[in-house]
């Protein structure tokens, strides 16, 4: 989508090589990028967007329509990775309609992974070496050769170090932010596969959202666990025992939806928002049923909401409920931030 921030991988994560606009450079941009990460916070770096309020008597203004595919028990995918900014900030916006739809639609997580078989194949076809600074140099991702020496040099050391990854069999596995975030997103899959309710899930999550982070997962999660009500040594086992199975399925999903982005949405495998409700001015409009929301709040509670509901062959009677949208203190909807990992 149009809005989206282009994702930037970091060093320990899975990287796959991009094209530039004038010479073939595997990686140039985000072996950069990688490297930086943590000091300049990239990853976070879009802007929350203009504040408006919603308007649902002007749909035939709109410069979009959602199309739903319907059916009797609409499918709500998020794709997120467990650290994640952009996908914390949705979580937080689909709890309210996975507690008001309840088991009427099936809203489920999803989590974006990677995965290699080789290091060594990997590492050199992602990065390249210093041999093609010149190239790098040319390009614009660096000012000068020992820049660009020293970036590659430190990017392939780190890219060959097994502890980044999630080593299962002969396979590395790994999520955008590194090994502990491909860890948690295992231990949230197993959760969220353990109880028909949900509602423990959501409690897990938001308590690992606030107090962990993808430096402390591995030391962090179970005490918010156990918060939420879990049986902690049913996640290490499933843990343990069903890891790749699980990954590889996120996998097959993320492959076969062409998913990159965290958070992406799809209702019965359509995109939500779909990509013509972005305008290049920000001011999109979106026609949901019968309402009409804004570029800046189709990341919203309400928007999703209605979204789901449209896409209902009978819509439940809870789709009748309005979900608050905050508003700023101009009385303004604040739509969550418009970017993504």
């Amino acid at each position: 989508m149009t809005k989206k921030i282009k994702k930037v991988k970091e060093v320990s994560a899975i990287i796959k090589p991009i094209a530039n606009k004038s010479v073939q450079i595997p990686l140039a941009g985000v072996i950069i990028f990688s490297v930086l990460l943590a000091a300049s916070s990239f990853f976070a770096g879009a802007a929350w967007l203009k504040m408006g309020k919603a308007d649902s008597t002007s749909a035939t203004k709109a410069n979009a329509t959602f199309e739903p595919s319907k059916s009797d028990k609409p499918d709500f995918q998020f794709y997120v990775m467990s650290f994640c900014p952009y996908g914390n900030q949705m979580e937080d916006l689909v709890k309210p309609v996975a507690e008001l739809l309840g088991n009427s639609a099936n809203i489920r997580p999803q989590y974006i992974f990677d995965k290699i078989a080789d290091l060594g194949t990997y590492c050199k076809q992602s990065a390249g070496d210093v041999s093609q600074c010149a190239e790098y140099i040319k390009a614009g991702y660096f000012q000068t050769d020992a820049e660009c020496k020293k970036t590659v040099t430190e990017y392939n050391t780190k890219c060959l170090d097994e502890k980044n990854y999630l080593k299962i069999g002969n396979n590395f596995y790994s999520s955008l932010h590194g090994r502990m975030e491909a860890n948690q997103n295992v231990r949230e899959i197993c959760a969220f596969n353990m109880n028909e309710d949900k509602t423990n899930w959501w409690k897990f999550v938001d308590n690992t959202n606030i107090n962990c982070t993808d430096k402390n997962a591995d030391t962090c999660w179970e005490e918010q666990a156990k918060k939420a009500g879990f049986d902690t040594n049913k996640i290490t086992e499933c843990f343990n025992t069903q890891a790749a199975e699980l990954i590889d399925k996120e996998i097959a999903l993320t492959t076969q939806y062409k998913v990159q982005g965290s958070p992406t949405l799809k209702i019965n495998n359509v995109d939500f928002p779909p990509e013509a409700a972005y305008t290049s001015d920000n001011k999109g409009s979106l026609k949901i049923g019968k309402k009409v929301f804004t570029q800046d709040q189709y990341r919203t509670s309400e928007a999703i909401k209605e979204a789901i509901c449209a896409s209902f062959n009978k819509a439940p009677k809870e789709c009748k409920t309005v979900l608050e949208m905050p508003k700023n203190e101009n009385g303004q909807v604040q739509g969550a931030a418009e970017g993504g990992c």
